[in-house]
């Protein structure tokens, strides 16, 4: 046990100890948070896009619209950190006038632009049965006020044909902002209480995205560690230092030791990160009232449930010992990671059928198929997390994790047995070699 531990020392620190890993390890949540926080804070930053209304129409519709743009002004006190700069009107430049034709006063539009006087131009004019808009602008804001009024400009359309055909223009906006009452219920919210929109929303959601969330963390610790071993071992390999270790240790010994090591590794990137993700959590909740930031807390902390915490724990030690090993053993047949890239093919395109039915699952979480794939041992670390927010029946959890436990233990026998035939033989991986393995314990 003593050198067991000692070689899961030296791999420890064999990572931790060099300044990539560290660079690694917070530029990754120093990206994340960057590009959620900083497109936030530079669209607060913008200002307010000024737009001018240049009415040809003679329907005088220029106070409608000046109004429409109103209703997109910059927030008091700065607004929200999601809340761009806004629209703010502006007289018509001097040069524009309501006298003028649309081709006059189109022609003039490009100069006004480039001389920076305002930075856009909305064109009204009739054409009998239709309203025609133009909206200018400069290219780096082409469609801000289309996107912001667009739908207010069609309801003019609306009025106007409405008022054609002799239809009251109260009347008409009624039957405009007219809808229908459609609701989406379960057996469980229809007899209760009507529930807010965001908590129903998160209620029926959240878990399903956080269960994708965790599969695809699950996924990626389980392949990087993975790698992490094959690149070990086959460095240790070739420049002779599995050799040395040979010579003090058991194979068994030295197996065990780097499959610890690195989950120590694996469990200093994850206290890291669960720290720079908690930082950021609490400063997005800032911003959120504090009856929703009450709600998503109280979700989160249903959904990692200390039962639940256990069984992600259980599924991921499984996952990580059935190809922990799996690889550390490929990578003692391999001199190179040329040579062990005949075997990770095959591997690769194993582990990427649950990355590919997680995107179907977001959607479909209660899929058949779905429930099948999660009892093939291989995929059952990867897909049972993701099934674990939808309440799996008990005996389903506990099928998947015998089955997987029984897998893992003949997977770790077998990679312990490939290990130290590899190491001690120097035999590359062939058909031959597994066979050997089967006929003889070296």
């Amino acid at each position: 046990m003593r050198k067991t531990l000692l070689i899961a020392r030296r791999e420890y620190l064999a990572f931790v100890r060099t300044v990539g890993f560290w660079l690694s390890l917070f530029t990754l949540p120093l990206i994340f948070s960057a590009s959620i926080f900083i497109p936030m804070l530079l669209r607060h930053s913008e200002p307010p896009q000024t737009v001018a209304v240049l009415d040809l129409s003679g329907d005088h519709l220029e106070p409608e619209i000046r109004g429409f743009i109103a209703q997109h002004a910059p927030k008091p006190n700065g607004g929200g950190v999601f809340d761009s700069g806004g629209l703010t009107v502006v007289p018509v430049p001097a040069e524009l006038s309501s006298a003028t034709t649309p081709q006059a006063a189109e022609a003039r539009i490009p100069a006004v632009l480039a001389a920076g006087k305002v930075g856009s131009i909305l064109v009204a004019s009739d054409h009998g049965q239709t309203l025609h808009f133009r909206i200018w602008s400069n290219d780096g804001h082409k469609d801000d006020v289309k996107d912001a009024i667009m739908w207010d400009l069609h309801g003019l359309q609306y009025y106007k044909l409405a008022g054609m055909h002799g239809i009251d223009r109260g009347l008409a906006h009624d039957m405009r902002e007219s809808r229908a009452v459609i609701d989406t219920v379960t057996p469980t919210s229809a007899t209760g209480p009507k529930k807010d929109g965001f908590a129903e929303g998160f209620r029926e959601h959240g878990p399903r995205i956080l269960g994708v969330f965790i599969s695809y963390i699950t996924w990626m610790s389980i392949f990087s560690s993975s790698m992490i071993l094959l690149g070990s071992v086959i460095e240790e390999k070739s420049s002779k230092v599995l050799e040395v270790l040979l010579a003090s240790a058991s194979t068994g010994q030295i197996l065990v030791g780097k499959v610890l090591g690195v989950a120590c590794v694996l469990l200093t990137v994850a206290a890291m990160w669960s720290a720079v993700f908690f930082a950021v959590s609490r400063f997005g909740f800032g911003f959120l009232p504090p009856e929703k930031a009450q709600m998503v807390m109280m979700g989160l902390s249903a959904i990692f449930s200390p039962e639940r915490v256990a069984l992600l724990l259980a599924y991921f030690v499984g996952g990580y010992l059935m190809f922990g090993i799996f690889f550390a053993a490929i990578g003692a047949f391999c001199e190179t990671q040329k040579d062990a890239q005949a075997v990770m093919g095959p591997t690769m395109i194993v582990l990427m059928i649950p990355m590919i039915t997680m995107q179907t699952a977001f959607t479909s979480p209660d899929l058949p198929m779905l429930r099948y794939m999660s009892w093939f041992p291989l995929f059952t670390p990867f897909l049972m997390p993701l099934r674990l927010v939808q309440n799996p029946p008990w005996w389903e959890i506990a099928g998947t994790l015998a089955l997987m436990g029984v897998v893992a233990v003949l997977m770790i026998n077998m990679g312990r047995r490939a290990f130290r035939h590899g190491a001690l033989t120097g035999e590359k991986l062939s058909w031959g070699a597994l066979l050997g393995m089967g006929r003889r314990d070296v």
